[in-house]
């Protein structure tokens, strides 16, 4: 496999061993969730797995010693599964007839009505999350999906911004390749504009992580383990892209 083409001296067999295994339980629990079909489990593990070890000079070099290694790197590969599940969501669910003749040749790759009806379930119960936040919920939805590079409808804009949509538009119109200082720091001008308070990127860091922390209490109950900040994002990504 291509993959295994990127091993080179200085990836060892037992480092690789440990890499998939690693991936395979990231993998497993996005299945649990419903995010990802089995059928597909071989092909996201191999598509991280190749991205992981193209990448793994960089994300070494990222590694700041804060937290065990395995740790860091299961924040790394989440990311990378998250992504995966973003581009490719849309062709996994739009099954063509011959998909479907595939799919139930072979019941364990069925993506069953059940399933679906759960996640949707989920998608419910996860909008109405974002409304407990009372008088912020238009604030937190739009600043939640500016931090995830989700789309963001003028709607969505003006359910914060108000009278001051057409300028609130302008401050966030781009979010591809901002750093997150960058990227907070557009949030404290949106903020300026709108509410008239000036604050710094920091400042708004800590708000965003205070409201994901509200959200995930809320989300999962005494689970704790079932949602974490990267499905948010997957949330937010399938809830724009079932509207």
């Amino acid at each position: 496999m291509q993959y295994r083409n990127q091993l080179n001296k200085k990836v060892s067999e037992e480092f690789f061993n440990t890499l998939k295994e690693l991936i395979t339980k990231v993998v497993a629990r996005y299945i649990a969730r419903g995010a990802i079909p089995r059928r597909e489990q071989a092909d996201v593990e191999t598509a991280i797995i190749e991205k992981f070890l193209l990448k793994q000079e960089q994300i070494d070099s990222a590694f700041q010693g804060k937290a065990k290694i395995s740790t860091y790197y299961i924040a790394v590969i989440n990311r990378m599964c998250a992504e995966v599940i973003r581009k490719e969501q849309k062709h996994w669910y739009s099954l063509n007839e011959h998909d479907d003749k595939k799919i139930l040749a072979d019941s364990t790759t069925n993506f069953d009505a059940s399933k679906q009806t759960l996640v949707n379930e989920e998608l419910k119960r996860f909008r109405a999350t974002i409304m407990l936040f009372n008088g912020s919920s238009a604030k937190v939805l739009l600043f939640l999906k500016f931090y995830y590079d989700i789309p963001i409808t003028t709607q969505e804009i003006r359910n914060y911004a108000e009278s001051k949509t057409a300028k609130a538009q302008k401050i966030i119109e781009k979010r591809s390749e901002l750093s997150k200082a960058e990227l907070n720091q557009k949030l404290a001008d949106l903020i300026l504009l709108v509410e008239g308070k000036k604050v710094g990127g920091d400042a708004v860091r800590m708000w965003i992580n205070k409201q994901m922390d509200t959200l995930l209490c809320r989300l999962n109950g005494q689970n704790k383990s079932f949602h974490n900040k990267e499905t948010i994002g997957l949330m937010l990504e399938m809830q724009h892209n079932s509207a």
